[in-house]
């Protein structure tokens, strides 16, 4: 990986965790299933993706804070943690699919920062999906409700589980092989 570009970085991690995170779908969709319908009431995973996505927004965001803005930072190294305990305290609702929309934006930016440093064609298709996710994690965000009964639905049964699962793997083999071979 020695000569891999930052297009190419990021389009692999999006893969792998892709691949990863649909996987389990298409070897025991039972077991994902049940899973799966759990995920957007846990507290636990809220709490945890939450907390991770409450890191990188701190990391993003202190190291933004240059020149002058520079008097921000005590603010950020205080304000965050307060917001985090905030939002786990009292915006329990959903929490673990509030997360998820967070991490969806997080990530789309990483992917859209990546594609603008690239000429090849194909950097569209990571552009193309950072959108999607955008809109993903703005639909998440106003209507988990929504977004739940979706999930419902696409994981009604092991044959739809295994299709939106091997759909998903499939996407992440294309990031994963343009990562590494293309980009």
């Amino acid at each position: 990986m020695a000569g891999m570009t930052h297009l190419g970085l990021v389009s692999s991690l999006v893969g792998g965790l892709l691949v990863a995170t649909r996987s389990p779908g298409l070897a025991a969709p039972e077991k994902f299933r049940e899973h799966l319908l759990k995920f957007p009431r846990s507290a636990w995973w809220g709490r945890v993706l939450m907390s991770i996505a409450a890191a990188i927004a701190w990391v993003v965001m202190y190291r933004a804070a240059i020149d002058e803005w520079a008097w921000a930072r005590p603010l950020i190294v205080i304000a965050v943690p307060v917001a985090y305990w905030l939002v786990v305290q009292y915006g329990t609702h959903f929490l673990a699919m509030r997360a998820v929309a967070a991490l969806l934006l997080l990530i789309a930016k990483q992917m859209v920062d990546a594609a603008d440093s690239s000429d090849l064609p194909s950097r569209l298709l990571v552009t193309t999906l950072a959108y999607v996710w955008v809109v993903m994690a703005i639909w998440i965000t106003i209507a988990p409700h929504h977004f739940r009964d979706l999930m419902g639905y696409a994981m009604a049964n092991n044959t739809r589980c295994r299709a939106v699962c091997g759909l998903g793997v499939g996407l992440g083999l294309v990031l994963l092989g343009l990562g590494l071979f293309v980009y």
